[in-house]
C-alpha cells in the first residue's frame, strides 16, 4: 500500500523596520495631503484616495509563510493580511542537496554560493536556532532557502529522504 505523507507548518513574519518606515511614510503623506486639502479643496479627492489606499494595503504588511510537504514536494506560500495567498516556490526533495540547521557545519561547503538566500522565516532573532536551510539545485545555480519547520515537518522530510536531512 502506498503511504502518502502530508504536513504543514505556518510561521508569522515579524514586522521589520522597513515595514514600520513605509507605514509611517504612508500615514505622514496622507496626513499632509489632508491638511493641505483644508486650504485647497481640490486636494480633498487626493486625500480620500490616499486614505483609501492606506486602509486597503495596510494588511499587506501582515505576512505569514506556510510550508506544505506532500510526498516529497515542499510548497512555500505567502499569506498577506490573512486572506491574500501567493504561491512562492515548489521544490522536490529529489533536487535538494541537503537540509540542515542554519548554524550547522553541514552547510560550510555551500558558503561560497553567491546567491542571496530566499528567506521564508519569521525574522525573529529569538527563533534563529529553529531556522533550517535547504540547498536546492535550481535551474541555473544552487539556491539557499531559509525556513522554520517544526519537528513533524522535519520528521516527514527525513522519512522521505533520510540522508539529505540533518538535525540538531
Amino acid at each position: 500500500m502506498n503511504e502518502s505523507s502530508y504536513g504543514e507548518c505556518v510561521v508569522a513574519r515579524k514586522a521589520t523596520t522597513k515595514d514600520f518606515c513605509i507605514k509611517t511614510l504612508l500615514i505622514s503623506l496622507a496626513s499632509i495631503i489632508t491638511l493641505a486639502a483644508i486650504m485647497i479643496p481640490v486636494l480633498l479627492f487626493v486625500a480620500a484616495i490616499g486614505w483609501y489606499l492606506i486602509f486597503t494595503f495596510w494588511t499587506r504588511f501582515q505576512v505569514v509563510y506556510e510550508y506544505i510537504f506532500v510526498d516529497g514536494q515542499i510548497d512555500f506560500d505567502k499569506i498577506m493580511g490573512g486572506s491574500a495567498r501567493k504561491h512562492i516556490k515548489r521544490i522536490d526533495l529529489d533536487t535538494v542537496t541537503t537540509v540542515a540547521p542554519a548554524r550547522s557545519h553541514a552547510l560550510d561547503g555551500y558558503q561560497h554560493l553567491s546567491t542571496k538566500p530566499l528567506d521564508y522565516t519569521s525574522l525573529d532573532p529569538e527563533r534563529e536556532n529553529l531556522v533550517y536551510v535547504i540547498v536546492n539545485k535550481g535551474a541555473k545555480d544552487a539556491e539557499l532557502i531559509r525556513f522554520e519547520p517544526d519537528e513533524n515537518f522535519i520528521a516527514l522530510m527525513k522519512k522521505k529522504a533520510p540522508r539529505k536531512i540533518q538535525e540538531y
